[in-house]
């Protein structure tokens, strides 16, 4: 699949989410899954290991944080599980980025508005949000998370 097509399919599943959300009136605790997905959807996905896709072209002056990631990383390898894959990327992100999230917590605990439990939820839910646009991604792929059949295209 394109990159613009997993792009489609995986806004076109968020649609009748947000769609219940509204209806039900449950948006406070939509949003930040709805984040998560679009943030996986469109920054963070399992074709960063390739040179040259919408997702890196999306970082703009930032791609340049994905060439170690995309140098090590086999596509179609370990970027394309279930579990390893997402979770290694939000690790790699968060180490690329460890320099100005150690700002952040510095200016945060002179605010002390950051270590509230308030945030645990949120952040629980946007991580969801992020491993579901992974798993749209891996299944548009013909990739199945079954241990039995590893690819529906074989």
């Amino acid at each position: 699949m394109h990159g613009w097509q997993h792009t489609a399919v995986n806004l076109a599943a968020l649609a009748p989410i947000s769609a219940a959300g509204v209806l039900f009136q449950r948006t406070e605790p939509l949003v930040p899954f709805v984040l998560g997905s679009v943030f996986g959807t469109l920054l963070v996905t399992p074709d960063l290991d390739l040179r040259f896709n919408d997702a890196r072209r999306r970082w703009g002056a930032l791609a340049f944080l994905w060439g170690p990631y995309a140098t090590f990383s086999k596509h179609r390898g370990m970027s394309h599980s279930y579990v390893i894959g997402p979770l290694v990327r939000l690790l790699y992100l968060l180490v690329m980025l460890l320099p100005l999230l150690a700002l952040l917590l510095v200016v945060a605990r002179a605010q002390d508005w950051f270590f509230t439990w308030r945030l645990v939820e949120p952040l629980q839910r946007a991580v969801m949000g992020y491993m579901l646009s992974q798993w749209l991604h891996l299944l548009c792929d013909g990739i199945l998370p079954f241990p039995f059949r590893k690819s529906l295209r074989s």
